[in-house]
Order: C-alpha cells, then sequence, then structure tokens
C-alpha cells in the first residue's frame, strides 16, 4: 500500500512538475502519411514548443548573426520574447535611434535556428501575424560557407506575409510561399547574379493578423516542395531547374523574422506603439524527419 502511495504521489509530482515547467506531453503527427516504410520523428533541433519563460539560447539565436536588419528596421533582441506559450516578436519605436544619421528607428526581431543543418523533411509554424505594414516570415536559408561551397543560396520562404500589406495587398490574406535559388559564381547580369524563383500563394479567407494558422511545408527533395494550410495540402512548388538540376539540395537553417521591407510602405509610430497590433505571436514551430522503421526492407 505504502508503494503504491509512494508511486502514486512521484507520478503526480512529475506531471505537475512538467506542466509548471510548461511542458507538453506530446506533439502531434504532421498532416502528412509517411512513406512505406519510413515513419516520421520530431527533429528537436529546430522545434520549440514556447513554453518556457524566456527564449531557448542553447537553440536559438535572439537575432540574425551577420545581418543588422533593413533601414530603418534594426533586429534588436529586446523584440523578441516567449510569454504565455508563445514566441512573441515585436516591432515598435527604437528608443532612441541608433546610426549615424539615427536612420534606424524601428525596432525589429528575428530567431535563428543555431543547428545549421536542416535537411529534407516537414517544418511548419503556427503564427498570428501582426498587423502593422512589418512582415511575419517562417522561412529557411543554407549558412553562408555551404552556399560558397555550393555556389548558390537556397532559400525557402513558407509563409511570408504583412498584416496590413498596403503596396501589394495579397501579402495580408494569402499564404504566400517563394523559392529563391541564387548562382554566387554565375556572370552577374545587370549588376546582380542570377537569381531563379518560383512562388505560389493561397487564399485564407481571412487577413493574417485575425486569427493563428498553421503553416507548413513538406521540403520533399531538391526539387519539390508540398505547402500545407491547417493540416491541408493547398499547393506545390517545383523549382526551375534550367541552371541546376537539384536546386534545393543543401541544408539550411530555420527563421522566424519580422522586419521591413524597402518595397512596402513604413510602419507609422502609432501602429508601432500599439501593443494590441504591433506583435508576431507564434505558438511553436515544428520540425519532422524521415526515419526508415524497423519493418522497411
Amino acid at each position: 500500500m505504502n508503494k503504491i502511495t509512494t508511486l502514486s504521489l512521484f507520478v503526480f509530482a512529475a506531471a505537475a512538475g512538467a506542466c509548471a515547467m510548461g511542458a507538453r506531453i506530446s506533439v502531434p503527427p504532421p498532416p502528412v502519411e509517411a512513406p512505406e516504410g519510413y515513419k516520421w520523428v520530431l527533429n528537436t533541433d529546430y522545434s520549440d514548443e514556447f513554453d518556457g519563460k524566456k527564449l531557448n539560447r542553447k537553440k536559438w539565436h535572439d537575432t540574425y548573426p551577420g545581418w543588422e536588419g533593413r533601414v530603418p528596421g534594426k533586429f534588436v533582441p529586446s523584440s523578441v520574447s516567449v510569454k504565455d506559450g508563445f514566441l512573441e516578436i515585436k516591432c515598435t519605436v527604437l528608443d532612441p535611434p541608433q546610426g549615424v544619421s539615427n536612420e534606424w528607428w524601428v525596432a525589429c526581431g528575428a530567431i535563428q535556428s543555431k543547428a545549421q543543418d536542416a535537411r529534407y523533411g516537414y517544418y511548419e509554424t503556427r503564427m498570428k501575424a501582426s498587423g502593422l505594414t512589418t512582415s511575419s516570415t517562417f522561412w529557411l536559408m543554407n549558412p553562408r560557407d555551404k552556399a560558397e561551397a555550393a555556389g548558390k543560396r537556397t532559400e525557402l520562404d513558407i509563409q511570408e506575409c504583412i498584416g496590413n500589406a498596403k503596396r501589394w495587398p495579397g501579402f495580408k490574406h494569402q499564404f504566400r510561399a517563394n523559392t529563391h535559388v541564387t548562382f554566387l559564381n554565375a556572370a552577374k547580369v545587370d549588376g546582380e547574379r542570377p537569381v531563379v524563383k518560383k512562388d505560389a500563394s493561397f487564399d485564407i479567407g481571412e487577413n493574417v493578423d485575425q486569427n493563428f494558422h498553421r503553416y507548413g511545408c513538406w521540403w520533399v527533395d531538391a526539387n519539390t516542395m508540398k505547402f500545407y494550410l491547417d493540416g491541408k495540402l493547398v499547393q506545390t512548388i517545383e523549382p526551375p531547374t534550367d541552371l541546376d538540376k537539384a536546386p534545393f539540395d543543401q541544408p539550411m537553417f530555420v527563421n522566424l523574422v519580422c522586419e521591413i521591407y524597402d518595397w512596402e510602405t513604413l510602419p507609422t509610430k502609432e501602429g508601432l506603439l500599439d501593443d494590441s497590433r504591433n506583435t508576431t505571436r507564434y505558438d511553436y514551430v515544428r520540425s519532422y524527419k524521415l526515419v526508415k522503421t524497423t519493418e522497411a526492407k
């Protein structure tokens, strides 16, 4: 009797401790059936439930290493926080402004995975965009050294939206995915290296700052990306292969970024100071990889 009571108390205490730390007991599988002979396994290097009291600095940079941002929006660690089970990235007024001529006056935010070897798999975030003309994004890119060695920079934009888009309103109500491959060793054209792009968009049915939505991508292989909105397949991108037969064969890292776009209307100071509109919230980011099952032959 005493042993049973002791065991029960231990289990209860462990569960209570997990709840107190905000830990989740299990993570659901991705909305993609694994191919025969394989199973989906959570890739913890690129996954986070954001249930703690602060950003896990063992897993994430609290800014974007090597990139300050795009004037007037500067990435600052103070714009990044974890609160009530969410990663929050706030774009607000940078006070005092920074730079030689005070050109940096908007505080933006970014986190980047410290692991830099994300490969084929499924990647998803649950996000509610801010209501500003700053971006709310989820994307992958290959590391600089790997890009130079491969002669190409790869970028996979899973979701790139703007809660209060002005110039191109589609950014505020669409699931917008894109692929970019920059060929670093190719001859420049009009002063720029050649870039091959292919995008896709799907109407969500409401503005991206109204509710949370799940934005996912199954990076199938070097030539195929399938995109899932709230667990349903809605679009597929097959990047052009004119210059490279396997454009997306490079390992990448994960980014959650809120920034200024030089082609979009700048946010107002009133909006930047409005806490009901200036914050993008991420419920989680999850990554899964395919591994062979014991039954596979």
